[in-house]
């Protein structure tokens, strides 16, 4: 019997990330900010500090010593200054900066703007002393403080040593098991009658030989403390990365991975962790049934992943310049949109 992750796309993750489908990131930002979001849906954005910790993370306590291959830890501080024009200089040569021509390392200085008034000994001088920071820069790999790695580090061996999530975020195949890690699929949906390509990359999928299930878990690394996770869960709408993944998944074992047809994908797994103290929490979550609760006298329910994709392409294909509850032609009921 082949493993699931022979049937996954298994490219690097950069290429992934540029395949041409819908992700799950793509249709939860359009939850979280609605109409808003589509003129900016498809631009490429920076991950902010906290998305690269937690990517950090994930590829430590996923991938292991592997991790080095992609990641240059940075041990010393460099100045804006300087950091701003080795990042520059960086960009528009590959070669060392004792072997950079003192002609060129003099344009680049002044096209960056770094220290114009300085002869070429003193801006060769100051920026070597980060030569440190120029030669990782150059190595391609990302850049990580020592204080990102090391509490990286920290978060990973606490997940080693956990009882629990040792048996959850366990390696190899043994005893019946398998521990597959960041696999990627691509199945063909049908949306508004139309064909369309769905992306998904799991942190994990635990495969059960012997019980014939599949259990997906995902990562979290949040500001706040784990225990307040259900309120980021929400915030995030993390549901539609779980409703997507499951329904992919589902639909690879049905059509693609045919022997595992008769598999079982369990409910979802999220562990979340917080560098502020350290102590994850695993919470499971059932997405088959949609997302909605009750709070008090008050039923919260979401769309589906389907839906919200159904409108984006909807929106995208006929060019709207409102959302389709807004008109142009006459006059909106205020109550009425606010009772939305």
């Amino acid at each position: 019997m082949k493993s699931l992750k022979d049937y996954a796309l298994n490219i690097p993750e950069e290429e992934y990330h540029n395949y041409p489908a819908w992700s799950h990131s793509l249709i939860a930002k359009y939850a979280r900010n609605g109409f808003s979001a589509i003129a900016t849906l498809h631009d490429k954005f920076e991950p902010s500090d906290a998305m690269k910790f937690g990517s950090l993370v994930d590829s430590i306590i996923t991938r292991g010593k592997e991790t080095l291959n992609n990641y240059a830890v940075i041990k010393i501080d460099v100045p804006d200054a300087e950091r701003k024009a080795l990042d520059y200089i960086a960009t528009r040569t590959s070669k060392s900066l004792a072997e950079l021509p003192e002609e060129s390392l003099m344009m680049l200085c002044d096209q960056c703007g770094y220290q114009t008034r300085w002869g070429y000994n003193a801006r060769l001088s100051h920026l070597s002393a980060y030569n440190e920071y120029y030669d990782k820069l150059c190595s391609g790999k990302e850049l990580v403080s020592e204080s990102d790695w090391n509490d990286a580090v920290a978060i990973a061996n606490v997940f080693h040593k956990d009882s629990y999530l040792k048996t959850i975020f366990g390696h190899g195949n043994h005893s019946g098991k398998e521990f597959i890690y960041q696999p990627q699929f691509v199945v063909d949906w049908t949306i508004n009658d139309k064909p369309v390509k769905i992306k998904i990359m799991l942190d994990l999928i635990v495969v059960d030989h012997n019980n014939k299930t599949i259990q997906p878990v995902e990562l979290k690394t949040s500001k706040n403390p784990a225990y307040s996770f259900a309120e980021n869960f929400v915030n995030m709408r993390y549901d539609i990365e779980a409703e997507t993944y499951t329904d992919v998944l589902r639909k690879v074992c049905d059509t693609i991975a045919t022997e595992y047809s008769d598999y079982i994908i369990l409910p979802y797994i999220f562990t979340d962790i917080s560098r502020s103290d350290m102590v994850p929490v695993t919470y499971v979550y059932d997405p088959t049934s949609g997302f909605s609760y009750i709070k008090g006298d008050k039923v919260y329910s979401y769309k589906g992943w389907q839906e919200l994709l159904s409108e984006i392409l909807f929106y995208e294909e006929n060019d709207l310049k409102v959302p389709t509850y807004i008109t142009t032609t006459g006059p909106n009921d205020i109550i009425e949109l606010l009772s939305k």
